[in-house]
């Protein structure tokens, strides 16, 4: 991914600031397990209990994608 690609996400507030339970858009929770300050990807988590874990990845803002806000946005703690 280019430096543009990720141009919309340098203003938004962070969401995402250490692991533990979060809410997503549609309100659903989810577990961040790690985080990353750096304008990536790099806060992971899933979906789901421990036992049927659902895969996602997290800019800093709580977004899945740069170009479009989604129900699988995190926009808040649990």
């Amino acid at each position: 991914m280019t430096h543009a690609y990720f141009a919309p996400l340098v203003l938004p507030p962070v969401v995402i600031t250490e692991p533990g339970q979060y809410l997503t858009r549609s309100g659903e929770r989810v577990t961040v397990e790690s985080t990353s300050q750096k304008h990536d990807f790099g806060n992971r988590g899933y979906y789901g209990s421990a036992d049927n874990k659902i895969a996602e990845s997290w800019h800093r803002s709580g977004r899945v994608s740069a170009s479009r806000e989604s129900n699988n946005d995190i926009v808040s703690r649990a």
